[in-house]
């Protein structure tokens, strides 16, 4: 998925072309993208957007995919390979009817 600058969103009757203005945020830059962009390329909050500057000068976002909830790539999205360390805990003696 793409999204370059200069956007263009069907609104109504006609085409209406999408602006942001670079703004100054602390130290760094920042750009307020408008909802209706945010909606039409399906970009939420936390999701991670890369840049790239073509022959023209148009930036160019791509959206990393973002696995879908319940599989296998979402449940271990955040495991960096490392080793699983448990300890078993002594919890004392029963103290309802749990039969173990």
């Amino acid at each position: 998925m793409y999204i370059r600058f200069g956007y263009t969103i069907a609104k109504g009757v006609g085409d209406m072309q999408e602006a942001a203005i670079v703004s100054q945020w602390g130290n760094s830059k920042g750009i307020r993208v408008p909802v209706e962009v945010l909606r039409k390329a399906e970009i939420g909050l936390n999701d991670k957007l890369f840049f790239e500057v073509d022959e023209n000068k148009r930036v160019i976002l791509t959206k990393e995919p973002t696995p879908k909830q319940g599989t296998l790539e979402y449940l271990f999205k955040d495991y960096d390979g490392g080793t699983f360390q448990a300890e078993v805990a002594e919890l004392g003696e029963p103290l309802g009817n749990e039969k173990w």
